[in-house]
């Protein structure tokens, strides 16, 4: 029994140690990602990362639960894990926005498959709620096996007049045609 004992006294030991140093390379690599991207127009972010801040809501309720039960409880692992849930938080911050570059849309930066480039997108247009209130824009584009697949991207009320006049920048200059340049010939009359 005392061999499991010293085991798990190791092994919760290390745990926050090996927490604190993955979370903070996340947090690093997730930054050199985000330093990589140039000329970014507009950026918001698409939704708040619930898992991290549970953790950190979790360690302050356990870290409090312990110094108001006298429990002793090392400050050096508590610190640890809170260290480690801000870096997961702030590596989930950055990896949640969606980035306008002169580019294309960038719809989360761990999500490879949500890079949209201005040349691939076919058409778009904007999708409404129940009440009229335009909520984003659905963009209809070819990816890089050649299928055709639709991206729908939230945009912040605030954000949709900056948006519109970058989408008429990139797109809407490709897309307007005159008559002459869809049929080749002006129509009379």
């Amino acid at each position: 029994m005392n061999a499991m004992a010293e085991i798990l006294r190791t092994l919760h030991g290390v745990l926050p140690v090996c927490f604190f140093g993955v979370t903070l390379l996340f947090f690093v690599v997730t930054l050199f990602h985000y330093w990589q991207i140039r000329e970014v127009h507009l950026r918001w972010l698409r939704r708040w990362p619930l898992l991290p801040t549970g953790f950190l809501l979790l360690v302050v309720a356990l870290g409090a639960y312990a110094a108001l039960s006298e429990q002793p409880v090392p400050i050096l692992r508590l610190s640890l894990y809170f260290a480690g849930g801000l870096f997961w938080l702030g590596a989930a911050l950055v990896s949640e926005q969606v980035l306008i570059t002169n580019c294309g849309i960038i719809d989360g930066l761990s999500r490879h498959d949500r890079y949209v480039g201005w040349g691939q997108i076919l058409d778009y247009f904007p999708w409404q709620d129940p009440n009229g209130r335009v909520r984003g824009f659905a963009f209809l584009f070819v990816d890089a096996r050649n299928r055709r697949r639709r991206l729908n991207l939230a945009v912040p009320p605030a954000r949709q007049p900056a948006f519109r006049r970058v989408l008429a920048r990139y797109l809407d200059t490709r897309f307007e045609m005159t008559v002459q340049q869809c049929y080749g010939k002006t129509l009379e009359g």
